[in-house]
Parts: structure tokens; sequence; C-alpha cells
């Protein structure tokens, strides 16, 4: 046994060890360093934002409930600090572990932070388009139930999802992730719907799609609880539906699809509804 070479080995062996360990160390203590200024920094900004009333601003602007819907509880400034904390002491974790001399490492930390930028505007993309979405989503339900669409919570809902798609692939887009092809097929999803709609409309839905938009008319001609004479029929309406309303007579309640109501020749009491009337003198009127 050569005990030079194993004495020549161990040698180098401390010497590399030696040599390494102030490495670490500077490494540590730039890394200890870097993590109490960042969250120093973080705190000041979120200090700031909070004195500038982001936060009240935000809630009054629906952004925090848009926020807490999409599963985010945190504050915007609270957020954003985290944000900064988490950029700058990526900064200084490379640093340190350029001094502790792991260059892949540091690479790779770098590659993260250069990519970061992206992925923090794909997510504002995404938080800003998915609030546009819900709103977007809630307008059309109040708007179709103003109307008196009786599916306007789910006309709703659809145009959400519809807009949250294209948030998604708009985001995604930001990201650097190439969108073509994800393009291409949601527009022949949209365009074999779309088809398929114009299709039923065509062919099977043509009377149903009449009555609902005949429903529109017959609630601004007829309020519930007017009384309306129909041939034979004469009694008070009870309510609109999408597609029928409901006439109580004496002899029980019938239904009349509301494309007979819009066509036929039908005579209408000139009064309001019971609920809403304050005494008005009853007289008749025929409308068609």
């Amino acid at each position: 046994m050569d005990l030079q070479a194993i004495t020549a080995a161990l040698t180098r062996m401390f010497n590399d060890i030696a040599s390494f360990l102030p490495d670490v160390v500077n490494g540590l203590i730039v890394l200890l360093v870097g993590y109490l200024i960042a969250r120093i920094v973080g705190w000041l900004v979120r200090l700031v934002l909070t004195k500038a009333g982001l936060d009240d601003l935000a809630e009054r602007r629906g952004i925090v409930g848009g926020l807490r819907g999409l599963g985010i509880g945190l504050a915007p400034s609270r957020l954003i600090a985290q944000t900064v904390f988490g950029l700058l002491f990526l900064s200084f974790a490379i640093t340190a572990v350029r001094l502790m001399r792991v260059e892949t490492v540091a690479v790779l930390l770098e590659r993260l932070l250069d990519f970061l930028p992206n992925v923090i505007a794909a997510l504002m993309v995404f938080l800003l388009g998915s609030m546009v979405a819900r709103l977007a989503g809630n307008w059309v339900s109040l708007i179709a139930a103003a109307g008196g669409l009786g599916y306007a919570r789910q006309l709703g809902s659809l145009v959400q999802y519809v807009v949250g798609l294209f948030v998604m692939v708009l985001a995604l887009g930001v990201l650097g992730i190439q969108v073509g092809l994800l393009i291409t097929a949601i527009t022949i999803m949209i365009g074999a719907f779309g088809l398929a709609i114009g299709l039923a409309l065509g062919l099977g839905a043509r009377t149903i799609v009449y009555h609902i938009l005949a429903g529109y008319y017959v609630r601004q001609r007829y309020q519930p609880g007017q009384t309306i004479t129909l041939g034979r029929m004469s009694g008070e309406v009870s309510g609109t539906g999408s597609v029928n309303t409901v006439v109580t007579t004496d002899e029980g309640s019938t239904i009349v699809p509301n494309g007979v109501l819009l066509e036929a020749t039908v005579r209408a009491a000139r009064e309001s509804p019971p609920e809403t009337r304050g005494g008005s003198s009853d007289s008749s009127t025929t409308s068609q």
C-alpha cells in the first residue's frame, strides 16, 4: 500500500474542503442578508400600499371579490408585497449560489428569474380576464332576467365560460406557449356548436324558439293578475314562462303558448295587477 499516495489524496481533499467552506459561509451570509432585505422591502411595500388605500380601492372596485372568487384570499397589498419579496430573495439566492461555486444551480435560478415576469404578466391577464368574464356573465344574467328569460343564469354561465376560455388562451400566449393549434381547435369547437344550434333551430326547434321570442313581448303586454279574454276563455294571467303563459280561470289553470297570445286577438283589462294598482276603475281594451 502506497501510504504517500493516500496521504496526498487526503491532503487534497482537506484542502478542497478548506477552500470550499469559506465560499459556503459567504453564500449563506449573502442568502441570510438577502432574505432580511427582501423581507424588509416587502414589508415596506405592503405598508405604503396599505397607507395609500390600495386595499380599500380594490374592495370598492370589486377586485378583492374577484380574487376571492378565484380562490385567492390575499389582499392586493399583501399579494404585491409577497411578489416583490420573492423576486428580491431569488436575486440574492442566485448570488449566494454563485459564491458557493454551484454554477449549474445559479444558471437554473437565473432562467427562472428571467421567466418570472412572463409568469406574473400571465397571472395578471388571467386574474383580470377572469374578473371580466365573471362581470360579463353577471351582466348577461341580469339582462336576461330583466327580459324574463327563465334560463338567464345558465346563459350568463355560458358567457362566462366562453370569455374565460379565451382569457386562458391569451394567458398561455403571454407565457410564451404556442397557442396556434389550441386556437384552431377552439374555433372548430365553436363553429361546430354554432352549426349544431343552427340545425336545431332550422329543423326541430323553430316552434320553441318562436314561443321563447314571443314570451318577451307577452310579458310587456300582459302583467300578472291582469284579466284577459281569449276566445271563450277568460281569466287572470298568473305568470309568463319561457314558452307559455299560465292563465287562471274559474275551471282552473290553462296553459297558453306565448305565440298564441302574440298572434291572436286578446281582450285585456286596462287595470294594473291587484298587488300594484291603487284603486283604478275597471275598463277593458282590445289588443293584438
